[in-house]
């Protein structure tokens, strides 16, 4: 089977490539967020380079076409990513508040601390 790409797979492809280096540099201390992420750049320049493929599982699995099919697992994958960077947002702002807690804390005894310094300082003056 040869495969030809047409001009705008060519771009595509180039395009996908340089998304999973850039994306592969950010993610470099995370293996399963690099090998899911690589996974899917590979089905993507897949589907680019042997259009046919989206459109046969598109027809197995009942969706009209191809793209549709695309579309909807692009959907459904910002959805996923949407609720869980919403999780780490949450926990984010429980850290801050905790930090934000411990340094107010922090604070209160050592300005404590140095007035009870300070009075016992001009008692002695």
């Amino acid at each position: 089977m040869q495969v030809t790409l047409t001009p705008i797979q060519f771009i595509l492809t180039i395009l996908l490539v340089i998304v999973a280096i850039a994306s592969l540099r950010l993610l470099r201390n995370r293996l399963m967020y690099r090998l899911v992420f690589l996974a899917i750049v590979l089905v993507g320049i897949l589907f680019v380079a042997v259009p046919y493929i989206p459109y046969y599982l598109a027809q197995q699995l009942g969706v009209g076409r191809g793209v549709d099919l695309v579309f909807y697992l692009l959907f459904t994958g910002i959805l996923l990513m949407g609720v869980i960077l919403y999780r780490r947002i949450l926990e984010h702002d429980l850290i801050i508040t905790q930090l934000i807690r411990q340094n107010a804390i922090r604070n209160a005894i050592d300005q404590k601390g140095d007035t009870s310094v300070a009075l016992k300082d001009s008692k002695d003056a």
